[in-house]
């Protein structure tokens, strides 16, 4: 609701400053005033015609003044920032205004709802304040005709402001779980890194590409069983210590190929950078020569040359957010599988294969139009997601 409220009036604010620059450009400009052939044809037949003014030259195009970012802090916290001169008027034989009518904010006020609708990493920049500001007085002043309506107490209003007020606890609960777990414990990392130690292996390795023979003129294509019979020679011969880039020069020519050979050498590697078939030449220790892994198009052996275990110094902060997240995903799953929905289904009908079995809050989005006034608002279909597990 926060996300989708604050997203809505940004847009509203853009779109408005970009429809006023329009505008503005587009406004004709005065033309300078010259006599008509007519007047200038009246003149006494024989008379000196007066020779014809020049034009002026045309005015440099003006200079914006340039951008100013106010100075908040200069400005009282109890001094009204946004005052709505003419509302809040007291209905007919009373002296007060209708409850729950604003005429006006104050600094306080102003930077408290802001606060409560930008994401904390995400503050709202000062040079926006003053759009927001406008589509928040267009807000209020439909707000109140709509109280004078009596629209408040309607059975629909009333049942969309309990639907909104669950998406709105929903998104508190995700920014909750989010800030809760946004900084694990130095002790967390520190355990977290000792129970995945093999993920922050890296391995220095070499490898060996056999690709499948081509089909030449003059040689016919060699079979499946061939070319892996040729594949494990080759294993075999570095196994005995031939020179890998000897062994990948003569794998390259025997499959028919032109190209340059593969570069034996392909670095330091650690677990999850190689295809999930290949992940067992981790296990391997220095000097050692892998098995031979078969892929559609080419046959590939591995050798490690050296093996280091990265320090958690060096991946203490990528331990945290991997960790962080994964605390977010168990907290989610934990809330969510507490509760048990059952549905009727001769209302709903048979139950369809999930798409997407990843735990997740479900919400429903909130209906209605956007509120009149705010031209070009988003619609409400983009109402923001519920608490989710964050992506590994």
């Amino acid at each position: 609701m926060s996300r989708f409220t604050l997203m809505a009036f940004a847009v509203v604010c853009i779109l408005g400053c970009a429809s006023y620059a329009q505008d503005a450009q587009n406004k004709p400009q005065p033309t300078s005033s010259t006599p008509s052939a007519k007047s200038q044809s009246s003149a006494p037949a024989g008379a000196a015609q007066p020779a014809p003014p020049m034009a002026a030259p045309p005015a440099p195009p003006a200079t914006p003044p340039p951008h100013v970012v106010p100075d908040t802090s200069v400005v009282p916290l109890t001094e009204p920032v946004l005052t709505l001169k003419g509302a809040c008027k007291p209905e007919a034989g009373s002296t007060k205004p209708p409850e729950g009518c604003v005429s006006g904010v104050t600094r306080e006020q102003f930077e408290k709802m802001i606060k409560a609708l930008s994401q904390p990493d995400r503050p709202m920049p000062p040079d926006l304040m003053r759009n927001f500001a406008t589509q928040y007085a267009k807000l209020l002043t439909f707000s109140d005709a709509a109280r004078a309506m009596g629209l408040e107490n309607s059975p629909q209003v009333q049942q969309i402001m309990q639907f909104v007020k669950n998406q709105v606890l929903t998104e508190a609960l995700n920014r909750q779980i989010t800030e809760e777990f946004a900084h694990p414990t130095d002790q967390q990392i520190e355990d977290y890194y000792k129970q995945n130690s093999k993920k922050y292996l890296e391995v220095t390795l070499q490898r060996i590409i056999i690709p499948h023979g081509q089909v030449v003129a003059d040689k016919p294509k060699p079979s499946d069983a061939d070319e892996k019979a040729y594949a494990e020679q080759i294993d075999k011969r570095w196994v005995a210590g031939e020179d890998p880039e000897k062994l990948e020069k003569e794998a390259t020519e025997h499959a028919n190929i032109s190209t340059p050979p593969a570069n034996v050498n392909i670095g330091p590697r650690t677990p999850g950078t190689l295809p999930e078939a290949h992940e067992s030449v981790f296990d391997l220790k220095p000097g050692e020569v892998s098995q031979v892994f078969a892929d559609p198009a080419s046959f590939y052996i591995y050798k490690v040359v050296s093996v280091r275990q990265i320090p958690l110094s060096e991946v203490k902060a990528k331990i945290s957010t991997t960790l962080s997240r994964q605390l977010v995903a168990d907290k989610i799953q934990e809330i969510q599988g507490s509760v048990t929905p059952v549905f009727n289904d001769t209302y709903f009908g048979p139950e369809r294969p999930a798409v997407n079995p990843a735990p997740r809050v479900i919400a429903p989005r909130r209906p209605g139009p956007p509120p009149p006034g705010a031209a070009g608002t988003p619609t409400p279909g983009n109402a923001p997601p519920p608490p989710q597990a964050p992506p590994q």
